[in-house]
């Protein structure tokens, strides 16, 4: 990690007291298993070197439970919210209030910044403010307010409203569809006022960055792409004669398990008849019961549940799939497969915003073709193709990289105070 000293000389003579005050939807911690936790914790570190940090996060019992993991050079203060639901109870019908309110942080804590107990000393003392994830963006509109001159930054880990149109265009049901639509266009009014309090918005791909812009033109829009990659080098090691194909995620969140429901459902068979020494490995913590079940009857295939860390999966695959059918922004999972060598074979929404179509071994919606692809990647694979994308994935969302290009966003930021 860089000394204060280093910071101050590589951005320009930037004072390292800068204060940062970042509000998020969770504490991140070593083994959080979800992508967006992981980047917080991330971002935190490469503030780290350059500002002191103060973390706010909502009172809940995930939160309550990451504060001891809690690990970056960093202080970390719990937001209790107001009226019923203060600590995080009641979680599912607040869920449905957030998703009503247009993807706002829960009622509770969007109260609490409509009031004196708000952690307002902290933030009138800080150089910046910075949101992460759209719905704590939301709190912008009431901080601008309190504090007109603040620098506020948002990080839109991917912006909702895409989310929600793309779940009603995947939905069945009338019902269920006319809800997600509702809940997009909610999304896209909140969206839309809450970007426009931010002084600069970031997001992780050029993608994201036109739909951003579209919600508000006048935001100044910035493209950081994220920090990803093992910690340390892994080796590779493929067992030829029975090959993993892998898939990771956080398996209660829906989108991940539309997307592996579906490529077992639709693709494995195909695998499976092709090249029935083949195992479908399904990395990821909180699998539910359909899922289970799916599994148990498809074969070869396994669930790992939790695991601390998925580098020795990512060693061990012979091919990585991104069969998402839903969801926005840029997948991380892809990233992280490419960044360790690993062929990918993705649908469309499994490699947008990552601008390296010819480094897929595929990229199809097709699940024949998604099938014959992993098939033909498992037969004879293209090392050349795998490395090529490696490179190109460490010079572009490479740890170095990542935060260089942080360093110097904040950089310009704190220095125009």
């Amino acid at each position: 990690m860089m000394t204060f000293e280093d910071s101050r000389s590589a951005l320009g003579g930037l004072h390292p007291q800068w204060r940062i005050a970042s509000v998020s939807k969770y504490i991140p911690y070593p083994s959080v298993t979800h992508a967006g936790g992981q980047y917080v914790g991330q971002h935190l570190g490469a503030l780290a070197d350059f500002a002191a940090i103060e973390l706010f996060a909502p009172d809940t019992p995930l939160n309550r439970a990451a504060m001891p993991q809690f690990d970056v050079s960093a202080s970390s203060e719990l937001m209790r919210g107001v009226g019923p639901g203060a600590t995080g109870r009641f979680k599912t019908l607040f869920d449905v209030e957030s998703a009503w309110a247009g993807s706002a942080v829960a009622w509770p804590y969007r109260r609490l910044f409509q009031t004196d107990r708000a952690p307002w000393s902290a933030l009138g003392a800080s150089d910046l403010i910075e949101f992460h994830w759209s719905e704590m963006i939301a709190l912008a509109p009431d901080v601008r307010r309190r504090l007109p001159d603040a620098v506020l930054v948002g990080i839109a880990h991917d912006v909702i409203t895409q989310r929600w149109e793309r779940a009603a265009d995947a939905a069945a049901n009338p019902l269920v569809r006319g809800a997600y639509s509702l809940a997009a266009r909610r999304s896209r009014v909140q969206e839309s006022r809450s970007f426009r309090d931010l002084d600069v918005l970031l997001v992780f791909s050029e993608k994201d960055a036109a739909l951003a812009s579209a919600l508000a033109p006048e935001t100044r829009v910035e493209v950081v792409h994220p920090g990803l990659g093992p910690t340390m080098p892994v080796k590779r090691d493929v067992d030829a004669a029975s090959p993993v194909v892998l898939f990771t995620g956080a398996l209660n969140r829906p989108d991940n398990e539309r997307g592996i429901l579906w490529f077992l459902d639709r693709i494995w068979p195909f695998i499976s008849t092709d090249f029935p020494s083949a195992r479908l490995v399904i990395a990821g913590a909180n699998a539910q019961t359909g899922l289970i079940r799916a599994v148990s009857r498809a074969p070869r295939a396994s669930l790992t549940g939790f695991v601390e860390s998925l580098d020795p999966w990512y060693a061990q695959a012979a091919v990585f799939v991104a069969p998402l059918l839903t969801g926005a922004g840029v997948k991380f999972k892809t990233i992280d497969a490419m960044l360790r060598g690993v062929p990918v074979v993705s649908t469309t929404v499994g490699a947008e915003g990552i601008d390296a179509s010819g480094l897929f071994a595929s990229v199809t919606d097709d699940p024949r073709e998604f099938a014959a692809a992993v098939v033909t990647e498992l037969r004879e694979p293209d090392r050349g193709r795998a490395a090529a994308a490696q490179r190109w994935a460490d010079g572009v969302y490479g740890e170095r990289a990542f935060r260089d290009r942080l360093r110097t966003l904040y950089g310009e930021l704190l220095s125009g105070r």
